[in-house]
């Protein structure tokens, strides 16, 4: 079938997720435009993308699921029996019913799901758990499954015959509750904004960035990660009770699960 462009629908506040899909994209031989949902927006785009297209959906993993705000986005994106791909990345512990609830999201707006793929990362959390992670070995897996993508769409001449099984099960696992709320120290923040700039939910005040909205904080930890003083954190006893936990839940030696 002949492809116009590759559309690259993603969220990804700690980084994880963008690069496992710009590394699913190289392998692709198709002009590329991405739409980076890690920003904050809003009022949420319209996107229309017809059946000539590729999209690859990318997400993190939240409590086994798709992330709530992903959800929102995608209310307003539709194909045209659009062919997809599907990337989740998760923290080593299990993705759960992530794949499966956005292939079904995904597939109900329209498209057709002609490949998934869930790969582990560095824990957006705790960053010791699977440190470092996509690595040099993960992202030899990420570039077969684009290189394994961009074959289907040259050989096939209609996706309709595709069906595609992932993981997961209905009714999907109760979101879990956020109880990680990154706060300044007023010491040390020089309101430089950088923390409010990049905060995917607007939780944070551009007027005042040492506050956060702990009613849209979903707990991603991008803004701990971009604050160059260091500045903003979280509450040290739950965060050394929940690291605890998820050493004892998390193995970092978990391996890439591709589905085509």
């Amino acid at each position: 079938m002949k492809m116009n462009e590759l559309k690259l629908v993603y969220f990804s506040p700690t980084g994880a997720t963008r690069k496992a899909v710009m590394e699913t994209a190289r392998s692709i031989d198709l002009k590329s435009v991405s739409f980076d949902f890690s920003v904050y927006k809003e009022k949420k785009p319209t996107l229309k993308f017809t059946r000539n297209d590729l999209a690859i959906f990318g997400i993190p993993v939240y409590y086994g699921r798709v992330p709530a705000l992903f959800m929102e986005y995608l209310q307003n994106i539709s194909g045209d029996n659009t062919p997809a791909a599907l990337v989740a990345t998760y923290g080593c512990r299990e993705y759960e019913d992530a794949l499966l609830e956005l292939k079904t999201e995904v597939e109900s707006r329209g498209f057709k799901v002609i490949g998934a793929a869930a790969f582990p990362a560095e824990h957006s959390i705790v960053p010791s758990i699977g440190s470092r992670r996509p690595n040099k070995t993960d992202l030899k897996a990420i570039a077969e499954f684009g290189v394994e993508l961009n074959r289907r769409i040259r050989k096939e001449e209609s996706f309709d015959h595709i069906d595609i099984k992932v993981p997961g099960n209905t009714p999907y696992k109760k979101y879990g509750k956020n109880s990680l709320f990154p706060k300044a120290e007023s010491s040390m923040c020089t309101l430089c904004g950088a923390c409010a700039k990049v905060c995917p939910t607007g939780a944070i005040p551009l007027k005042e960035p040492k506050k956060t909205d702990t009613k849209k904080c979903i707990g991603c930890m991008k803004c701990v990660r971009v604050c160059k003083q260091n500045a903003r954190s979280v509450n040290s006893l739950k965060m050394k009770m929940l690291e605890g936990k998820l050493k004892k839940a998390c193995q970092s030696d978990k391996k890439a699960e591709i589905f085509l």
